[in-house]
């Protein structure tokens, strides 16, 4: 019985209207009962009256001729009353005539005291006048109410309103019931009997119930049925939409096989999840299926950059835009240096997407374009934009407090000009080259050499602090340069050099002065006789210049 109440409207609607409909009935028939009650007793009450009434003036008379059997015959009259049990005439405090019914207690003096003693709401007292003088009061009858007659005959009557009254209810109840299931449930259960059988993606549709069509079961059934069309609708858009998912997918995936591209995926951590075999092989990694050693493959190639690699990963999902950066790469493989540029950006589900490209070709290509750029092309040393490249990287890191203190030797050559003039340029061209070979020879790989145009050379001392190895560097390239220089069996030219020697220390720098201060030592060895050098100033070592030639 349960279960049907929870699972059946039907039989729920219908226990809840009956539930309803009798709490109500018993309630009205509660009322019913107490003022039908109520009604019978005032009902006795105005039959008593009435009776009396009706024998009023009998009673005058034989009270006023003290006549007992006249007054007896009329206190049994009032008894056939079945509202009253016992009748008392009293006339100036004798009994004239009483009566009872059988079990209703003695008679006599006896049964006037008591009546006359009670005071309660079963007895009425009613007083009889003279036939002759309607204001002398000849007698007094005492009556005594029945109330088991009068609260038998009012329980009958509200027991038979009560019962009407639940009949009516349930009668009531029943053809709601009747109405609800006949309208509103059975037509509901079937549709959703239909519905459980219903093929929405063949078409088909719920038929409107018989007398239905214009009220809320027929607007129902329409709006099933709308919603089974828009449902066929959607399944059909779907339909074709997961075709067409395929058939990308399939694209996609012929395209993630063989692009030339390396696809990948990576985690927030830099971990690979997936990628193409291009990825493979631009890395010289081994494609073996199910393997997982290849998650960390990406920052174990770019050691020494995973900062630059996470700061694009949190940049990427930070401001979810696309990050872009270029990364060396040093591979196992005999291709060894090779330049990767990689773009990442955000995905779903905490998965980034990446491309690899390999630049190698390009960057090989600018670095030799900008090579090109900051090399003289005759000695093959760094030119003058070279020079400056150079010394601007020196002030920034000077000025980012990681330098060290360096030699700067500015070089010109003695006797250029009259050999170039001489002998001409393809001569003075030859003379320039072996100087350019000479102070390559003489100087350390770490420093930095470059021809500033002419017969102009200057030369870097990088990370050298010592003066005298400075000086015993100046000295070997002008010991060297006054050798001579054989150009053809029959010609040889001899030159020199005048060189002027400034330096810095780790902490102050300035390009400009640092050029300057040579050049002025340089031109002072010059016109002191060439072929010599000259150091400038140096607080470090001395305050006094240092002089030398060779």
């Amino acid at each position: 019985m349960l279960r049907l109440l929870r699972t059946s409207i039907v039989y729920r609607s219908a226990f809840f209207v009956l539930g309803i409909a009798l709490l109500v009935g018993i309630f009205f028939a509660v009322l019913s009962y107490h003022f039908s009650a109520q009604s019978e007793q005032k009902l006795a009450n105005q039959r008593t009256q009435a009776s009396l009434s009706t024998i009023e003036n009998t009673a005058g008379i034989a009270c006023f001729v003290l006549d007992q059997n006249l007054a007896a015959e009329l206190a049994r009259g009032l008894l056939k009353n079945g509202d009253i049990s016992r009748v008392q005439i009293v006339s100036e405090g004798k009994v004239l005539a009483e009566a009872g019914k059988p079990g209703q207690g003695a008679t006599g003096q006896s049964a006037l005291t008591i009546l006359q003693g009670i005071n309660s709401s079963n007895q009425l007292v009613h007083a009889i006048h003279s036939p002759f003088n309607p204001k002398e009061k000849v007698c007094d009858i005492y009556l005594e109410l029945n109330l088991d007659f009068i609260r038998e005959q009012s329980t009958t009557k509200a027991r038979f309103i009560v019962y009407l009254l639940l009949l009516q209810a349930l009668a009531m109840a029943s053809a709601v019931v009747y109405v609800v299931h006949t309208m509103i449930t059975r037509p509901i259960k079937n549709i959703s009997d239909r519905l459980h059988k219903l093929a929405p993606e063949s078409g088909e549709k719920l038929q409107l119930p018989d007398g239905s069509e214009k009220d809320e079961i027929g607007q129902l059934v329409r709006d099933v049925n709308t919603l089974v069309a828009s449902l066929l609708t959607t399944l059909d858009d779907e339909r074709a939409l997961r075709i067409k998912h395929a058939i990308g997918e399939k694209k996609f995936q012929t395209i993630f096989e063989n692009a030339e591209t390396g696809i990948f995926q990576l985690n927030f951590s830099g971990e690979l999840l997936s990628y193409n075999p291009a990825f493979i092989r631009m890395f010289g990694l081994k494609d073996i299926p199910g393997a997982d050693g290849y998650s960390n493959a990406l920052t174990s190639l770019l050691e020494g950059q995973e900062l630059r690699l996470h700061l694009m990963i949190d940049a990427a999902i930070n401001e979810a835009k696309v990050m872009s950066d270029d990364f060396y790469v040093q591979l196992a493989s005999p291709s060894g240096k090779k330049w990767v540029n990689l773009v990442i950006s955000p995905a779903d589900d905490g998965v980034l997407q990446g491309l690899a490209n390999d630049i190698t070709a390009s960057r090989l290509r600018e670095e030799s374009a900008n090579q090109l750029a900051v090399t003289d092309h005759l000695t093959g040393l760094n030119n003058r934009l070279g020079f400056e490249k150079e010394i601007a990287r020196l002030a920034k890191e000077h000025a980012g407090g990681n330098a060290h203190g360096f030699f700067l030797l500015m070089i010109d050559l003695d006797k250029f000009k009259q050999v170039n003039d001489t002998h001409g340029h393809t001569v003075g061209d030859q003379v320039l080259i072996h100087f350019a070979n000479l102070v390559a020879n003489t100087v350390r790989k770490s420093d930095f050499v470059a021809r500033l145009g002419g017969d102009e050379f200057i030369i870097l001392l990088k990370n050298l602090t010592n003066l005298t190895k400075a000086e015993e560097i100046a000295q070997k390239i002008i010991a060297q340069v006054c050798q001579p220089i054989e150009i053809t069996d029959d010609l040889s030219v001899q030159i020199g050099a005048s060189i002027g020697v400034s330096y810095t220390g780790p902490n102050d720098f300035n390009p400009d002065e640092l050029v300057e201060q040579a050049d002025a030592a340089m031109y002072q060895v010059k016109r002191s006789g060439r072929n010599a050098y000259r150091v400038v100033d140096l607080d470090i070592y001395n305050p006094s210049q240092t002089t030398g030639s060779a």
